[in-house]
């Protein structure tokens, strides 16, 4: 038993002070957090980006932060967010908030920077007219050991949002003037004389000897005159055939 007991009792004091080295070594992790938004002027229906970044950053090897800002001012588009290279980043969103969790992955090791490191942009879209304030609401670090640090956060950055602009109104051309042509002689027609026919006077018939019968017209009495002269004409024509043939007749008895 005094054997067992002064065996413990060194292992002990072997084990102690690794343990109390170990303990001394497992420091929490430690990260100064600040926020911003580009650009920090839009309009409604624009899409800005939110970041996070850490600077004095020590062993951070797993964190999650919730940004918080006007439900009725921004949203998230619900787009993966980004994170640093070498872990797993992710977004949950909530009305008026959205919480970014990143994780190393593997054996990876915790991050560590004296500088600043972008832990997180998340982009969201303007909804309407005002003021934004974005906040970073929560924050919650872990080391690679497992110690956790839980940020009271408090960085915000503002968002001045603008209406949308009207589109502006295209100007009219001005129409150009065209030249007008000259206009072009036209040749008067001369002028053709009208040959004017000159009315021949119609010799008139004589009036004849014969009284015009009572009651008769001028119409009955010149048919009557015509009938006359035709058969005047007739008998004259007959007489000359008659005596024609007589010179004939005559000349042929001399002959024989």
């Amino acid at each position: 038993m005094r054997r067992f007991g002064a065996s413990l009792v060194a292992s002990l004091a072997l084990i102690g002070p690794l343990a109390v080295a170990s303990a001394a070594h497992a420091a929490p992790p430690t990260a100064v957090l600040t926020v911003e938004v580009a650009p920090a002027t839009a309009a409604v229906g624009d899409t800005v980006v939110v970041t996070v970044r850490g600077s004095g950053v020590t062993d951070l090897y797993a964190y999650d932060l919730v940004l918080s800002a006007d439900d009725l001012l921004l949203e998230p588009t619900g787009d993966a967010p980004t994170g640093p290279e070498g872990g797993y980043t992710s977004a949950v969103a909530a009305p008026g908030e959205v919480t970014i969790s990143h994780s190393r992955l593997g054996t990876s090791p915790g991050l560590s920077s004296t500088g600043q490191i972008v832990l997180a942009s998340v982009p969201v879209r303007v909804l309407a007219v005002g003021t934004a304030r974005i906040e970073l609401s929560a924050a919650r670090l872990v080391s690679s050991t497992g110690e956790v640090t839980t940020n009271a956060a408090g960085a915000s950055t503002s968002l001045s949002i603008t209406a949308t602009p009207s589109p502006s109104p295209t100007a009219t051309p001005a129409p150009t003037a065209s030249a007008t042509p000259a206009p072009t002689s036209t040749a008067t027609p001369t002028s053709t004389p009208t040959t004017t026919s000159t009315p021949t006077a119609s010799a008139s018939p004589s009036p004849t000897g014969s009284a015009a019968a009572p009651g008769g017209s001028d119409l009955a009495t010149t048919g009557v005159d015509a009938a006359a002269w035709l058969t005047s004409g007739v008998v004259g024509v007959v007489l000359l055939a008659a005596g024609a043939l007589l010179v004939a007749r005559r000349r042929q008895g001399v002959r024989e």
